[in-house]
């Protein structure tokens, strides 16, 4: 009887892409059955799938009066339904969306493509055209931060040792040039010193030299004291981000159990077409022949 409410389906390809992001994405538009609720059931709805978002109007003709309401794929569960193979749902929390294609080719075509846009669409992209608010995002805590203190701290301690081995070399070569000095001074030991002018006069290289050594030797210590107190730093965010780590999946268990337990509870609490039709139907079978009984009695008597 669905079937009755079909009028086209039309996929094609869109090279105009609104997205910031400069992509080039499909775009699937057609007409689904989309349970509205128990008094009018099924009910034929203008789909549309663009930037991400699926929305739905009431007829193709509305579709420039404003959706009737969109949902982001982004976070959306799609869900084939295990006993209509024209039907499949998508969700958002609470928020569901019943829809049934034609024939079930129609159905796994967009199933397909509602999941490609789930694996391949950008998270930035969001329900910016239509400034739906149902849409969920997840604001994650990486381990991440952790791995880049490390990094940190692992860079600081390698250019310790480079600064450490540049001062090496600096001592070698004060030696080399105290030696050459050393001679120098021999060789003049009894000869008048050296007039340099302006008042110049040579100087005490290994005083100079010693003093160098200790210059360098104190700023590598200072520096080595910088070193330790980043140390400190670290291991003092590294617990808080253990703590937050253990917080965020304490609050995700908690999270994995209330949805489970509406998960169970979903049937008795959110009104769909399975409490009226399917295994699952709530309607009893008496009361379920009777109403069959009673259309079949009132078409018999239209027909008269």
């Amino acid at each position: 009887m669905a079937d009755d409410y079909y009028m086209h389906n039309n996929v094609s390809n869109s090279d105009d892409s609104e997205s910031e992001l400069n992509l080039s994405t499909p775009e699937l538009k057609g007409y689904l059955s989309k349970w509205t609720n128990y008094i009018h059931g099924w009910q034929p709805r203008f789909i549309v799938l663009k930037d991400g978002t699926l929305s739905y109007y009431k007829s193709e003709q509305d579709s420039d009066f404003g959706c009737r309401g969109a949902i982001s794929l982004q976070k959306a569960t799609i869900k084939s339904h295990e006993f209509d193979e024209c039907r499949f749902d998508v969700s958002i929390g609470q928020n569901v969306w019943y829809l049934r294609a034609e024939n079930p080719e129609d159905k796994r075509n967009w199933i397909e493509v509602l999941q490609s846009y789930k694996t391949d669409y950008p998270e930035t992209v969001s329900l910016r055209r239509h400034g739906s608010t149902i849409s969920l995002q997840s604001n994650t805590l990486s381990t991440a931060s952790g791995s880049s203190l490390k990094r940190v701290s692992r860079g600081l301690r390698e250019k310790m040792h480079e600064i450490e081995t540049y001062r090496d070399i600096l001592y070698g070569q004060i030696e080399t040039l105290q030696r050459y000095f050393d001679v120098l001074h021999q060789k003049n030991e009894d000869n008048t010193p050296l007039d340099l002018g302006d008042g110049l006069r040579p100087i005490d290289f290994k005083g100079e030299a010693i003093t160098f050594r200790e210059t360098t030797a104190g700023v590598i210590t200072t520096l080595q004291h910088c070193l330790d107190i980043i140390s400190q730093k670290e291991e003092s965010f590294k617990k808080k981000l253990d703590r937050e780590v253990d917080r965020r999946k304490k609050a995700e268990e908690q999270y994995r159990i209330c949805k489970e337990e509406l998960s169970k509870n979903r049937n008795s609490t959110i009104p769909g077409p399975d409490l009226e039709e399917g295994p699952h139907s709530t309607i009893p079978e008496d009361e379920f022949f009777d109403a069959v009984e009673t259309g079949l009695d009132k078409i018999e008597e239209d027909r008269q």
